[in-house]
């Protein structure tokens, strides 16, 4: 199953799980950047939300986390 279809999977099944822990890992990553954000620009609040390769790595540590709700069929 690609990373597509496994944030679609959980993002319409389980979105309450996925919300709730796609924030945390958001705030943990974000904490963990100190100046410059994973693509090397300035990481600040607006830049972190709008970053796609950050959201992307946001993503698959969302999906990582979840990955006991996922049923591969």
């Amino acid at each position: 199953m690609k990373h597509e279809e496994k944030r679609a999977l959980l993002m319409g099944n389980h979105w309450t799980e996925w919300l709730k822990t796609r924030n945390e890992v958001f705030n943990e990553l974000s904490d963990k950047q100190q100046l410059f954000c994973c693509c090397g620009r300035l990481a600040t609040g607006l830049h972190e939300s709008n970053c796609s390769k950050f959201n992307h790595k946001v993503d698959a540590e969302t999906i990582r986390r979840l990955k006991h709700l996922i049923t591969e069929k």
